[in-house]
């Protein structure tokens, strides 16, 4: 039974790409994606929020990819890196969306 649920715009291909990648890593059955509308609103192509079903908390950025990296164990190495102010930032830049033609991978 999935307990984090990924929300990503229906229409970006970067997206579908690292859902993609996070299901098969996801050999627990710990996380499902979905293309409707977030709790938090419509999201822009690239962006993504990180939603627990277990509290019905939803993070965004950092925090997001944090809980996303607790659930899937092929992640739990790149914890600590969340810790480096670099690593967050790069990472709230990735989750942020693609936004003035930062999405380079549609």
């Amino acid at each position: 039974m999935a307990s984090i649920r990924l929300y990503r715009h229906p229409d970006c291909a970067k997206c579908a790409r690292f859902a993609r990648w996070h299901r098969r890593l996801d050999w627990l059955g710990r996380f499902e994606d979905s293309t409707g509308v977030s709790p938090v609103g419509t999201l822009r192509p690239g962006e993504v929020v990180v939603q627990d079903l277990r509290s019905g908390t939803t993070l965004r950025g950092a925090a997001g990819f944090a809980l996303l990296c607790r659930q899937i164990p092929a992640y739990w190495p790149l914890l600590p890196a969340l810790r480096i102010p670099a690593v967050r930032r790069r990472i709230e830049r990735e989750f942020g969306g693609c936004g003035g033609g930062r999405c380079d991978m549609h």
